[in-house]
């Protein structure tokens, strides 16, 4: 057992050749469970939780091996789950859940190498999907808002229907409550198996729009297809792919509404292979490399639709490998890193037209470790990472030097006091945590530093307003 210097227990368990084994239990001063959980081989083993000083659960962490191993939940204060994320030795990697004080699933988020990489949903508080989300490496590129209902509660927009399997089953765009325009339906397995078009709930027979999608081949004089292609509604897309006449593909090219988006083989699997070229809408080159059964390999380059190189790297087996640069389009680096098997491993340096370095650390294993220094806007952000969460003491400073925020982190969350100021070193407002939950006096300040607002909280909830206490309201 471990002792605070007034004597209460800090922390208990076994220990083994003065090593933690089996169950142990960490303590607050106030002896309150602060963590409790197992160690196998003196390594967290098993679900591990987390609380604060007054005894409310705030998290859980799987771990395998000291490595977080399965789910991460972060709770509200009546133990609901607030959020859950998935984590692959370490790495966040599958689905990240975020939920309502009702535990209702409000979205849903892929990983993907500690970076949002996929499709996602946003959900409404009756559980329909509202929104689909795609990301791209870290980046979110669009958002697609569907199945929501107009100021008269009737149906509005496009909507989509999926089965209990999350297959589409239908997608159209409704106005005023009744379908209204082209709609399309699927089966059971999400094979396209009608296409309807409705103008103000009706059926509009033999619509152009709904013609059956048209393959078309050519043949050699020996009779064997010399080529196959797609068209829909009179406009080639999808997969065009060239013979010779002993049946063995030889030339393709991928199309989309007509225009010539790829160029390279795709193989009898639907899988692309050997030399690849990628093209933008007015034909100009996006990107070239090579594919092996359907995953980028070797060097690629990227360029600009005005023809400069903007990334160049490495792929093995369709992942990030090795040395990885991004351009400015005027040839100067943007961002230089390195990458092992899909993860961020090794130095990271981003820079700005100009040479000047914005952001430098380093990466282990996808994870953000060690000193971290970034250049934010109006600010300069100095700290340090543990396993890719905020740890300890972080200061953002000025231009001219005066710090603007001051705060401590425990493993990603903000805890004790965080201080902000102003650009002339007045402080604005202080902020106090207890392990990600806002705790205590919250001050704000004029900008002659006279206090004009004072929050408190207790557990997360706002229960005080410049000292007067907040009904709590009813239902």
């Amino acid at each position: 057992m471990y002792t605070f210097p007034n004597g209460n227990k800090a922390s208990e368990g076994c220990l083994i050749n003065g090593q933690p084994e089996g169950i142990w239990t960490a303590y607050h001063e106030n002896g309150e469970v602060k963590s409790k959980g197992n160690r196998h081989e003196f390594l967290l083993d098993g679900t591990w939780e987390f609380f604060d000083s007054t005894g409310v659960k705030l998290r859980s962490v799987d771990y395998d091996a000291d490595l977080k191993s399965g789910w991460e939940r972060s709770y509200f204060p009546d133990g609901k789950v607030r959020f859950e994320k998935h984590f692959d030795t370490n790495v966040k990697s599958g689905w990240t859940y975020e939920y309502d004080k009702e535990g209702q699933r409000r979205k849903a988020i892929p990983y993907r190498n500690n970076l949002e990489d996929g499709k996602g949903r946003e959900y409404a508080a009756d559980g329909r999907t509202i929104a689909l989300l795609e990301y791209d490496k870290g980046y979110l590129r669009n958002v697609e808002k569907v199945n929501r209902y107009d100021s008269f509660g009737q149906k509005t927009g496009v909507w989509m229907e999926w089965n209990g399997s999350g297959i589409l089953q239908e997608q159209g765009p409704w106005s005023r409550g009744k379908r209204n325009g082209l709609f399309r339906f699927y089966d059971q397995w999400g094979q396209l198996e009608d296409v309807v078009k409705y103008l103000e709930g009706e059926v509009i027979a033999d619509a152009e729009e709904t013609q059956e999608i048209d393959i078309r081949t050519t043949t050699h004089n020996n009779g064997t297809i010399a080529t196959r292609s797609t068209y829909e509604n009179g406009v080639r897309v999808g997969v065009y792919t060239q013979y010779d006449n002993t049946g063995t593909i030889i030339s393709g090219a991928l199309y989309e509404q007509g225009f010539k988006i790829g160029e390279g083989i795709t193989n009898a699997e639907g899988k692309r292979v050997g030399e690849w070229k990628q093209f933008y809408p007015d034909g100009a080159l996006k990107s070239e490399g090579d594919f092996a059964e359907g995953r980028r390999v070797g060097p690629w380059k990227f360029y600009a639709e005005t023809g400069q190189l903007i990334q160049e790297g490495t792929y093995r087996d369709g992942e990030f490998h090795g040395n990885w640069r991004w351009y400015y389009t005027s040839g100067s680096v943007h961002r230089d890193e390195s990458y092992r098997k899909g993860k961020a491993d090794g130095n990271f340096l981003e820079l700005d037209s100009q040479g000047k370095t914005l952001v430098e650390g380093f990466y282990e294993y996808g994870l953000k470790q060690g000193l971290w220094l970034m250049d934010v806007n109006d600010h300069r952000e100095e700290g340090h990472y543990v396993d890719g969460e905020r740890h300890g003491n972080w200061i953002h400073t000025y231009p001219n030097g005066i710090e603007q925020f001051k705060g401590e982190f425990e493993m990603g969350f903000p805890t004790g006091k965080h201080v902000y100021k102003g650009y002339n070193g007045s402080t604005e407002r202080v902020e106090r945590y207890n392990l990600g939950q806002r705790e205590g006096k919250w001050l704000y300040y004029g900008p002659n530093q006279t206090l004009y607002q004072t929050l408190e909280y207790k557990r997360g909830e706002l229960i005080r307003i410049n000292g007067k206490r907040i009904k709590p309201t009813e239902g």
